[in-house]
């Protein structure tokens, strides 16, 4: 059995006299019991500390979200919202859900004019919420951009394998990695769940074979921009298999970490499915075992490895995930059990691909990469209706 990846519980940092209290965040919970957000206390910053961000790519689903859970946690303060089709536009028509009555809105900015923020010490942090290979690009082209803020966390897939200095931001993997690191990238929302979904079997070596996940997915993981493929018409009534097989880029994401947390090479195919939903995911993984292992041992182990995580939940027995139950919050609720007289595993995930599957991550990170309570300001219960 491979040694565990660490999972050590975040302590709150010194605290300066008058710092800024959050309303309604979440406290860090007991080790053993994370916290429930009816138990929630306010989390202060740590030392006053506040990171002054510039969000790129605002106008997609991710960017939103990004900054609808950025605007209620205390210590995340938007300043720029950088969109070079919408810059100096009023931030209320980029942001239809934000309310006008704001204290301080952030401006909305050309792409070009974070750098200059980042240089005249008005922005300290970077979120990028670019469409996939647009911020690889942007980097490439402006490298003053990304040398100068003091952090980066990329949400497309630019810097997944660990390129330029990034660490692979999945907190429940690679927690110690995250605290220390001022680049991170955010994990993809498919490989999130999945990933989570078998990351105790596979720290346990128990997997002996090619792993298939099959997962269902709302329409807002494709992203914002107008696709036939995605339209109302298209879509509504019925659900559509894409990119299956080992062609989706997640496929290598997923066998990448596998590698790492196992030490020995783990195949993957994938079978992914567009729902008429606007959001969640449902995945569904299976695999040969190494040895036989029974449903209880299995289900033993996955309570273990996720007792002290406060956004990973194993259901009780019998249950399994839904998409409606983890909408808007944080959390991957998780199913598991074998069959076949131990020798095949059986693994449900169900999560947020905007949150936990995006911007809910990203503040996650951040709240590591800052030395907070990893779960402050995050939002744990979900929104069934």
């Amino acid at each position: 059995m491979n040694p565990p990846v660490e999972r050590s519980a975040v302590a709150p940092e010194a605290v300066e006299p008058g710092a800024p209290a959050g309303r309604g965040v979440l406290a860090p919970a007991p080790a053993g019991k994370p916290r429930a957000a009816a138990e929630a206390e306010p989390a202060p910053s740590a030392a006053g500390t506040v990171a002054r961000i510039a969000v790129l790519g605002t106008s997609g689903y991710t960017g939103q979200e990004f900054v609808r859970l950025a605007l209620a946690h205390p210590g995340l303060a938007i300043v720029a919202l950088a969109s070079r089709a919408h810059a100096g536009r009023p931030v209320t028509e980029l942001l239809p859900g934000l309310d006008p009555r704001t204290a301080e809105r952030p401006v909305v900015v050309n792409t070009d004019a974070v750098e200059s923020l980042i240089s005249g010490g008005e922005v300290d942090t970077v979120v990028a919420c670019l469409p996939h290979g647009a911020w690889g690009a942007l980097a490439a082209e402006r490298p003053g951009l990304v040398a100068a803020a003091a952090r980066v966390v990329d949400l497309p897939s630019a810097f997944r394998d660990g390129a330029a200095g990034y660490v692979y931001g999945l907190p429940e993997a690679f927690r110690g990695q995250v605290r220390s690191a001022t680049r991170v990238a955010n994990p993809g929302c498919y490989a999130t769940a999945g990933t989570l979904a078998l990351l105790p079997a596979v720290e346990a070596g128990w997997i002996a074979g090619p792993v298939m996940v099959s997962a269902l997915s709302g329409v807002s993981g494709a992203g914002r921009s107008a696709q036939l493929r995605t339209s109302f018409v298209e879509l509504d009534g019925g659900a559509a298999l894409y990119k299956v097989g080992t062609e989706h880029a997640h496929v290598a994401e997923m066998e990448h970490t596998f590698a790492r947390l196992s030490r020995v090479p783990i195949p993957l195919a994938f079978a992914p499915q567009l729902a008429p939903m606007a959001r969640g995911i449902l995945l569904t993984a299976s695999a040969p075992l190494a040895r036989p292992v029974s449903p209880a041992e299995a289900r033993r182990a996955y309570l273990e490895r996720y007792g002290d995580e406060p956004f990973a939940r194993v259901l009780d027995e019998g249950q399994w995930p839904e998409t409606r139950t983890v909408r808007t919050s944080n959390r991957c609720d998780i199913a598991v059990t074998t069959l076949h007289d131990g020798r095949s595993l059986l693994v449900a995930a169900s999560l947020d691909n905007l949150v936990k599957g995006a911007a809910g991550q990203a503040v996650q990170n951040l709240n590591l990469m800052l030395g907070w309570p990893e779960d402050w300001g995050l939002p744990v219960h979900g929104s069934p209706w």
